[in-house]
């Protein structure tokens, strides 16, 4: 029985835990490299070099120390990478503006972006709806949600167009 590659790549598919992501100070090269370990199934999503540096130049991280990258870089530059493929660099940088009012925040949206998409991703998989209750989100965590509801949908339909043109 041929399986759905579909389902494989979202089965295949894990972004880390927050806890998981390197805080010892990864260097460019190095980000880029761990990034994309995560994308393989979805190689239109990956980052080079120069994407973060001109991402750090346009400030939509903080700025880097001695060239290394933390965790929170890391997982900002995670959201962005994603983020890139369904809205533009000055919306991305709006959306960082509103989730990241302070440092201690970056933790907490990231998780939530993380489980969110793990959960879309999986209702391809096995078609349940996915229903949130949005009155108990704040405005930052509905904007967050639809950005991953964005980002389910384009990875999906990459990989339904790829099957597509795969068959032809």
């Amino acid at each position: 029985m041929k399986k759905n590659p579909i389902t494989t790549a979202f089965a295949d598919f894990a972004l880390p835990a927050y806890n998981e992501i390197p805080d010892v100070g990864l260097y460019l090269d190095q980000v880029s490299k761990y990034i994309n370990s995560f994308l393989t199934q979805f190689p239109e999503m990956e980052v080079t070099p120069s994407m973060i540096s001109n991402y750090a130049k346009q400030k939509l991280i903080h700025r880097v120390n001695k060239k290394t990258y933390t965790r929170d870089q890391i997982a900002t530059l995670i959201l962005i990478v994603l983020s890139k493929t369904v809205m533009s660099i000055d919306h991305i940088k709006t959306m960082i503006k509103i989730l990241n009012p302070n440092d201690d925040t970056i933790e907490k949206h990231y998780i939530f972006f993380r489980d969110r998409l793990h959960k879309a991703l999986f209702s391809f998989i096995d078609e349940k709806k996915i229903h949130v209750n949005t009155s108990q989100l704040t405005k930052q965590d509905i904007m967050l949600y639809n950005t991953v509801i964005a980002i389910a949908h384009k990875m999906y339909l990459e990989r339904y167009f790829d099957t597509v043109e795969s068959n032809e």
